[in-house]
């Protein structure tokens, strides 16, 4: 299904190391043809060890990479749509391994380009990534949302289709094309990796555009991001409308007494909640406890619990969750004051409230601040019913993904910090539902104690992608996924759900200590 012809030659000869006698150059590389768009320019020169920061989508284990690689750049416009849209090809010079990588964004940015893409180069990849026709980078693209309105009270929809999906499948046909006219083959087998806002994009390839990738890898999935993202600000909405105002020490003090009540569920000490859906305490049930930060005793609060129990539970809301309680809440902290442990915004910085102010009220200079509760609410209500259809990503049917012969993996931290894990839980049933056999095309894994596509406590499967590979290959298909670099050089395999991590004795470190059950 997935076989392809031989590599033949020509190939052979590029992946034995002949790559750079190619031509890097736009005239070599030619004018990719793209239904429904106008290439501008193609610029396409070489690059020698170059040396930088590299990371992949999901993974804890970047550094430095020195790579030299074929960069070419592509300019385009959708006539009628007034964008200009920028796909960045990387094909590396030597020791292609005949694979194609497309990467997605995070946050409100379809691309983040300088951080993936020399990863997936120094892993061989030849690889692409997409701005969307808007500022791409890392940081201040990943908050961004001033691009999806043209003006005042209106929204720029071409733009905003660009990142919903369609940037990202022209992303998949620039790629490929770029890279037969390079190498005079065409990849032997293309992926698709991203978390976040990338896992997003991930899982609307699968679902509009099933026959773009041979093998997709969604990483906490931002599904339903017209509902969580805005619900998100509800933590502070509360603190706003009563008038809270805590420290980041007292929000660890309630994360660090619900790790205590809830760590052992699963029969280990680990300082992880491995079993959330077990761990039935409330932040109310912590008022009056003495904890200690940074050598200071403090009490935790009746209104600290109020503002706490408000992102565990989650506003209420049809289709938000609210966040397990290991997640590290602070993480998302801002300073606002001279004080920066006791002045501090709840939550999110500028990723939740963006959102209602560009998309929901649709007016830059809106303030979240002085909305009431029943303008919160009017605005979740509004973002679902304008913007489910284009951006929730949800829908179960992967039938047309799975006659294409794609495979794919999802997985996500259960200490998420951003993204509630029940939504791809919930999403996962419904495709179960749709096809009690989607596991063997797709298959979902929880990773206790990893927050939002890395960080945390808990060991990263940074060898998912290597899985997927061998799946698509070789028919290997993964029961579990192989974590490691967890805290203190912990290993875990991490199970295909619905199973969960189990004790059954010894180093608690080591991957046999546990099973799935």
């Amino acid at each position: 299904m997935f076989l392809k012809p031989a590599i033949g030659a020509t190939l052979g000869a590029l992946l034995s190391g002949a790559c750079a006698a190619l031509e890097c150059s736009p005239l070599a590389i030619g004018k990719p043809k793209l239904l429904g768009a106008s290439i501008i320019d193609v610029h396409a020169h070489e690059t020698h060890n170059y040396t930088t920061y590299g990371t992949g989508p999901g993974t804890n284990d970047g550094g430095l990479q020195t790579i030299s690689f074929c960069n070419v750049t592509v300019i385009y416009t959708h006539p009628g749509w007034n964008d200009t849209v920028t796909t960045q090809v990387w094909l590396p010079l030597e020791n292609w391994n005949g694979r194609f990588q497309g990467l997605g964004g995070g946050g409100y940015s379809t691309g983040i380009d300088s951080v993936y893409l020399p990863y997936a180069v120094a892993q061989g990849y030849a690889s692409a990534s997409t701005d969307g026709g808007h500022a791409g980078g890392v940081i201040t693209a990943t908050l961004d949302l001033s691009w999806a309105l043209s003006s005042t009270n209106n929204v720029n929809w071409f733009l905003l289709e660009n990142y919903a999906s369609k940037a990202t499948n022209d992303m998949a046909e620039i790629g490929k094309q770029v890279i037969e006219a390079y190498y005079k083959a065409p990849p032997r087998y293309s992926y698709f990796n991203g978390c976040s806002g990338g896992g997003r994009q991930a899982l609307a390839m699968a679902q509009a555009f099933p026959g773009a990738f041979d093998g997709i890898l969604a990483v906490a999935p931002a599904i339903n991001i017209e509902t969580f993202i805005p619900a998100g600000y509800w933590p502070s909405q509360v603190m706003n409308r009563d008038n809270i105002s805590l420290s980041a020490c007292e929000v660890e003090g309630f994360t660090q007494a619900a790790v205590r009540a809830c760590d052992a569920l699963d029969g280990v000490g680990d300082s992880t909640i491995s079993l959330p859906s077990k761990c039935k305490v409330s932040a109310r049930d912590f008022v009056g406890q003495k904890y200690n930060c940074n050598g200071t005793e403090y009490t935790l609060t009746v209104s600290g619990a109020k503002a706490v129990q408000a992102a565990w539970s989650g506003s209420g809301v049809s289709g938000y969750y609210g966040l397990n309680k290991d997640a590290d809440l602070t993480s998302f902290y801002i300073p606002t004051g001279s004080n920066a442990v006791d002045g501090i915004e709840f939550w999110g910085g500028d990723l939740f409230p963006n959102w209602i102010v560009y998309l929901a009220a649709k007016d830059p200079h809106f303030s979240v601040s002085d909305m009431t509760n029943a303008e919160f609410f009017d605005a979740i209500r509004y973002s679902q019913a304008t913007y489910a259809s284009m951006l929730a990503t949800n829908s179960p049917d992967l039938s047309a993904f799975k006659a294409a012969g794609g495979k794919m993996i999802a997985w996500h931290g259960l200490a998420d910090e951003a993204i509630p894990p029940k939504g791809i839980v919930s999403y996962y049933g419904e495709v179960l539902k749709k096809d009690r056999r989607a596991h063997d095309f797709f298959r979902f894994f929880e990773a206790p104690g990893v927050g939002h596509c890395s960080g945390g406590l808990g060991p990263v499967p940074n060898a998912a992608l290597d899985q997927l590979v061998e799946w698509v290959e070789n028919g290997a298909a993964p029961d579990t996924l192989r974590a490691d670099r967890g805290s203190n050089g912990t290993e875990r395999n991490l199970c295909q759900y619905p199973l969960q991590q189990v004790y059954v004795g010894g180093d608690p470190s080591k991957p046999a200590s546990f099973t799935c059950k």
